[in-house]
């Protein structure tokens, strides 16, 4: 699918519909990246009800797509939060997760910032060229950059807060 969308920015009933999507798993309980990508790709496989047999593919996907030219992890992470992302071919929809680290903990994630990581967006769709990709991708970096949004992502804990959140943006 070509990107027919390329510099408009996501509407906000396409931005709405992805948010009201996004699985939130509140209380991340992996020690490592893989674990962590893992956590969040299996509750957007739940939602979604896509076949778990596809999940150990996904999570290798996007910590391949995820990796710097040295082989870590560390893919827009800075400021305490990191956006992953993987690609798998004939996938129509854009899916995306959300875990976050509570009370205070949080692991290496390789940031740029060197700033250890507790909140987690994880993004698969077909490819980079997939309509609206880049534009959630602008919407969502828009986000984390306002006033004390990621202190704001650090304390949901419900699906609701998340929508509310994120929302208003």
């Amino acid at each position: 699918m070509s990107d027919t969308n390329e510099g408009i920015p996501i509407d906000n009933a396409e931005w709405q519909k992805i948010v009201k999507s996004i699985p939130v798993v509140c209380d991340i309980t992996e020690t490592t990246a893989e674990g962590v990508v893992r956590q969040v790709l299996k509750s957007v496989f739940e939602k979604n009800g896509l076949p778990m047999d596809k999940l150990d593919a996904m999570v290798s996907t996007v910590v391949a797509h995820s990796q710097d030219s040295h082989g870590d992890i560390g893919f827009a992470a800075m400021h305490g939060f990191a956006i992953l992302h993987g690609y798998v071919s004939g996938l129509e929809n854009l899916l995306a997760g959300i875990g976050i680290f509570q009370h205070g903990h949080s692991i290496d994630f390789n940031a740029i910032d060197g700033s250890k990581t507790h909140i987690f967006f994880v993004i698969v769709c077909s490819s980079p060229n997939h309509a609206g990709y880049r534009q959630f991708l602008a919407r969502l970096c828009r986000c984390l950059i306002s006033d004390d949004m990621v202190s704001r992502l650090a304390s949901v804990s419900t699906r609701n807060d998340l929508e509310a959140l994120l929302s208003s943006h």
